[in-house]
């Protein structure tokens, strides 16, 4: 399990949060306090300065260090494919998407705000035998091993309609899995990242009471610094897929002026009864996500 547990005991509340999931912009100011005083000779040459510099800087960075890790080169390796991709509601390209996904080429794929015209595009364009979309939502499932069921749900949990989980097992050679694909809310305002906060506990404890091979993927809108998201894998014990496997970010890339420079990873698969060979980012597709894909063996 991640070992990213630096504040997690701690209790932070909004908008501080908000801050916190920015971690790795913070680490800019360590890095240029520790520049000037290497830099400066009349500071360079006073060790106690140079000591707590370091001590910060080293403080503040390795969160984020141990987050991305070093890369991993090579193709990637056989092995089943997973996709979580949010298409992004007002992303019109359609041909963009069917690419990126079919690039992939993914043996499980859950998508995130998926329109109803935008399903019934990609179940012509996508050769998936089976596939379903929640009701009253926007995300859904496409697999090449068979759904035995599928559900919407909220797990009780309200969303005030904004966002509703998906559920299903499938058969994935001769073996159940378990799927629950995740959109929260986005946490910009204190009801919404009330809700999501809750969302990611429930998620954790469900995760308990499920048996056998488990994978919970998708738009999380929180990011590995979170507190929250630290107590969701604290608490689940599942394996983070995107662990130093060098995914530096999978939003924001719906270039505007404001978001430009704004990088983060929101999009996690999470995993139990799998050993993670390979993960990386694919291609927006039009999207302001990039999406994440995994490949993943039985343990």
């Amino acid at each position: 399990m991640q070992a990213l547990v630096y504040y997690s005991p701690l209790k932070f509340r909004w908008p501080l949060a908000l801050l916190v999931e920015l971690w790795p912009y913070w680490c800019v100011i360590p890095c240029l306090s520790f520049i000037l005083v290497v830099v400066i000779p009349k500071l360079r040459q006073q060790s106690a300065r140079v000591s707590i510099a370091t001590l910060i800087l080293i403080l503040i960075v390795a969160p984020v260090l141990n987050w991305v890790g070093p890369p991993q080169l090579g193709s990637a390796p056989d092995g089943m494919r997973v996709m979580a991709y949010n298409i992004w509601i007002d992303n019109p390209n359609t041909d963009a998407i069917a690419q990126s996904i079919q690039g992939e080429d993914p043996d499980i794929l859950f998508l995130s705000e998926v329109s109803k015209p935008m399903m019934t595009e990609l179940q012509a364009r996508l050769s998936y035998p089976h596939d379903y979309r929640t009701e009253g939502g926007n995300n859904a499932l496409f697999s090449r091993y068979p759904i035995l069921e599928a559900t919407t749900t909220d797990f009780g949990v309200t969303t005030q309609g904004r966002t509703f989980s998906l559920m299903a097992k499938l058969q994935v050679e001769g073996s159940p899995v378990t799927i629950i694909g995740i959109h929260p809310p986005v946490p910009i305002i204190p009801g919404f990242f009330h809700i999501r906060n809750r969302q990611l506990d429930t998620f954790a404890k469900a995760s308990q009471t499920i048996e056998g091979k488990l994978i919970v993927l998708g738009d999380f809108n929180a990011t590995p610094w979170s507190p929250y998201f630290q107590r969701f894998e604290r608490i689940s014990q599942l394996q983070n897929a995107g662990h130093r496997q060098w995914i530096w970010a999978t939003w924001y890339f719906n270039q505007t002026l404001t978001t430009r420079y704004i990088k983060i990873p929101l999009d996690h698969i999470e995993t139990r009864g799998y050993t993670v060979l390979k993960t990386w980012a694919g291609q927006t597709g039009g999207s302001d996500h990039k999406p994440i894909i995994t490949v993943l063996k039985p343990t």
